[in-house]
């Protein structure tokens, strides 16, 4: 220190700070001042993610407050049937599952069908199948993170069926599907507490546009689908899931009659008022269940669980769980012959 007494202000300056470097590396100080900006740049970063996070809660928040509030004021449409909740806003876990939907309380589906308790139905006219026999234009198959949809375009009128006890004609519009990683579960309805492990749920709306209006704006067809061998019909889907194992994937496959997937039925089949299975759960569907379960080969049913959801697994199992009956009755259906 003596040799910087003839240096200039600013030499001093810096031999004095030299010389306070070299003290402080030899001790613990340094060492100290340094861990401390380490934890406080740490809690900082800590305290800015919390923000972040609380912030985009609340704006999710304000916006389904906000949608919920414009939405309930419109009137019915048939938009309003098929329109369905985003799949980002709910799922099947402990989260955002079944039990946290902000659903109708009553006439809700899926449901228990007891086979002793139901009510005989009979009717003249048999149920009309139009033009399900018809190549459509394209067939999409989308994996919407929940479950695989099919769409179709048709060149003229669309498939639709009418008929039987049926208040007009309805209109095919889509088909999704239900299945689980458990054989001994899957399908959304069941069969005297029996689950199947796939069930195809085929969407049809009013054709004359009556949408949610009345009681009779949506018409779901179900199909159960039983372990056998390879079902032919059902490979014209299956062997194209492998290109929409993401979630948000889109493909478009070769067009085929969509009675491969949907056999026309007309006798012996179940029958009840319920709703739609995903949010917003909209009331004012009809319910017809084929009368016998198709055919599915383990191997088919393996292809489904390949497909995956938003975060990448397996979608493990996409079917709200059974809702109570209530006052509602369940029909078993009969074609009246002969007269």
């Amino acid at each position: 220190m003596n040799g910087c007494l003839s240096c200039g202000v600013l030499t001093y300056l810096w031999c004095w700070l030299e010389d306070l470097s070299w003290r402080l590396q030899d001790s613990n100080l340094l060492k100290l001042i340094l861990a401390f900006c380490v934890a406080l740049l740490v809690l900082l970063n800590v305290h800015t993610a919390f923000a972040m996070a609380n912030s985009c809660e609340g704006g999710s928040q304000e916006e389904s407050e906000e949608v919920g509030e414009d939405h309930p004021e419109e009137a019915p449409t048939e938009l309003n049937c098929t329109r369905r909740g985003s799949p980002e806003n709910y799922n099947y876990g402990w989260d955002r599952g079944p039990h946290t939907w902000n659903a109708p309380g009553n006439n809700q589906s899926p449901i228990n069908i007891e086979r002793n308790c139901v009510e005989l139905n009979y009717f003249d006219a048999p149920l009309i199948w139009s033009n399900y026999n018809d190549i459509p234009l394209g067939i999409r198959l989308e994996n919407n993170g929940h479950t695989l949809i099919l769409r179709a375009a048709f060149p003229g009128r669309p498939p639709s069926i009418d008929g039987g006890d049926l208040l007009g004609r309805f209109d095919f519009r889509e088909i999704s599907f239900r299945w689980s990683w458990t054989n001994s579960s899957g399908s959304e309805h069941t069969v005297d507490h029996h689950h199947s492990p796939l069930e195809m749920q085929c969407l049809h709306t009013d054709a004359v546009g009556s949408g949610c209006s009345s009681s009779q704006g949506i018409l779901m067809i179900s199909y159960m689908f039983d372990f056998s061998d390879d079902n032919p019909f059902l490979d014209v889907l299956v062997q194209h899931l492998a290109a929409v194992q993401q979630a948000g994937q889109v493909v478009e496959v070769p067009p085929f009659p969509l009675s491969y997937l949907m056999p026309a039925f007309y006798d012996k089949f179940y029958s009840y008022n319920g709703s739609l299975t995903e949010p917003p759960c909209h009331r004012g569907a009809e319910w017809l269940m084929h009368p016998v379960p198709l055919a599915i080969s383990e191997r088919q049913l393996n292809e489904f669980r390949q497909l995956k959801d938003i975060h990448g697994s397996r979608i493990a199992r996409n079917a709200r769980p059974v809702q109570p009956l209530e006052d509602r009755t369940v029909y078993l259906n009969r074609f009246r012959t002969g007269f």
